[in-house]
């Protein structure tokens, strides 16, 4: 058998975990209803001293001037809510979009081992569409409640709102330019996305040299517009400019990381979700050492961009840098879980993963893969929710929104990979070579 049947089981299960996922966030509204909580950086007047704000000895502006960079108003429950699902919406974006740039880079530089679990971050890919959706309507429904920038009250240079610095960056924050690059980042993901199945699915079922050259032009654009076009803007426009006074040169490649390490914990899980079910039967501890090894190393990786992003804004010490900390750190607000993830995506993976006989057990890949899955949760949370939420709001609705939204992202995967007509992909070139597989 070399097809997966996506089995009522298999769907009541997640059903059940989606349901799971309503009431806990409906038990976290209801906490959450009529708390008086404190204040958040959107849609309200600037404080009078943001007419004239400070600077400090370096030239930098004084993000102190006008209350560390917030226009301030009353938090509400739908800024709690929109905080959570907003940051699962791009969490599960970058994933599948991680899972697309896997692909075609294993495939540009010739590699053999991955060939048999290849559909699965392929269907993964399938959740680009899915997302970017759901992130139009985001975007087009509640821009105003996401992105300080768009308010127009800012840019009246007679007016007490007037801020000089979103003033300066308007040529890039505006929505005709947001709206054209939203464009091309949807033709760019979703258009790579279906050319790649429409490859593979051909190499299923008539195989040739020549789709398997095509596939290698496909990875070569791939890899570039996932550089150099999808993830640089989507990461500038959709995350950064959450809280518009703050930048950093490293925030495409952290972003990417996040989602990278999530995507190859999520691939162990199903790989040991289809083994359950008897499919798979070649892909043996040598594949999963190597997934292992990708999950270590990217961990790492993820550990160096966010060190050196912390020295570079210590070092340069201008304050629209350091108020992404100040926000942050904070332990009644996001203190706990900020010092968290470095715990829980650092230190874990590398005292559990370092070890070979780790990378070769199932049950350690998966406990591991569970960690950094919620590790990195936490992590894209703490991207856009602080300045959207400056009081705090991780919780019970954090919990709710990441079972409803893994749900969705958990569905559409598997019954993408119920239409893979060889799971194992055995009809490709390189196959024996994954069934030979060594380390």
């Amino acid at each position: 058998m070399n097809t997966y049947t996506f089995e009522s089981g298999t769907k009541s299960k997640i059903l059940i975990t989606f349901v799971i996922g309503v009431l806990i966030l409906l038990l976290g509204i209801g906490l959450n209803m009529g708390k008086g909580d404190k204040t958040s950086n959107h849609n309200v007047t600037h404080q009078a001293e943001a007419k004239d704000p400070g600077h400090d000895a370096h030239g930098g502006h004084n993000a102190d001037a006008h209350g560390h960079d917030s226009h301030e108003q009353p938090i509400t429950l739908k800024a709690k809510l929109l905080a959570n699902f907003y940051s699962l919406f791009i969490f599960a974006f970058y994933i599948a979009l991680a899972a697309l740039f896997f692909i075609s880079a294993t495939t540009i530089t010739w590699g053999g081992w991955h060939i048999q679990i290849q559909k699965i971050p392929l269907a993964m890919t399938r959740n680009i569409f899915v997302f970017l959706f759901i992130l139009f309507l985001c975007f087009f429904f509640f821009k105003h409640d996401l992105f300080e920038w768009t308010h127009e009250y800012l840019y009246d240079k007679n007016a007490e709102t007037y801020d000089p610095i979103l003033a300066f960056k308007r040529d890039y924050l505006n929505m005709p330019r947001f709206w054209a690059f939203f464009i091309i980042q949807v033709l760019a993901a979703g258009g790579m996305s279906f050319l790649w199945w429409r490859n593979m699915d051909k190499q299923d079922t008539n195989p040739s040299l020549k789709l398997f050259s095509q596939s290698r032009v496909y990875s070569a654009v791939t890899i570039v517009l996932i550089a150099f076009v999808i993830s640089t803007f989507a990461t500038w426009d959709w995350t950064m400019s959450v809280q518009p006074h703050w930048y950093s040169t490293m925030w495409p490649w952290y972003t990417m990381a996040s989602g990278a390490v999530t995507m190859f914990s999520i691939v162990i899980l199903i790989i040991l979700h289809l083994k359950s079910k008897g499919l798979l039967a070649r892909v043996n501890e040598n594949h999963m050492h190597d997934i292992g090894i990708l999950m270590f190393a990217v961990s790492i990786f993820w550990t160096y961009l966010y060190f050196d992003q912390y020295m570079l804004i210590w070092y340069g010490n201008i304050p629209e840098e350091t108020i992404f900390f100040l926000k942050r750190r904070t332990w009644d607000t996001y203190g706990f879980i900020f010092h968290l993830t470095v715990v829980v995506n650092f230190l874990l993976p590398l005292l559990i993963l370092m070890t070979r006989k780790a990378k070769r057990t199932p049950k350690v890949l998966a406990i591991m893969a569970v960690i950094i899955i919620l590790g990195h949760w936490m992590d894209f949370y703490l991207m856009v929710g602080p300045p959207l939420v400056p009081s705090g709001g991780f919780g019970l609705i954090s919990l709710g929104a990441l079972l409803i939204v893994g749900s969705l992202f958990t569905f559409v995967t598997l019954a993408s990979l119920a239409k893979v007509k060889d799971l194992e992909s055995s009809t490709h070139p390189y196959v024996k070579e994954s069934y030979n597989h060594h380390i």
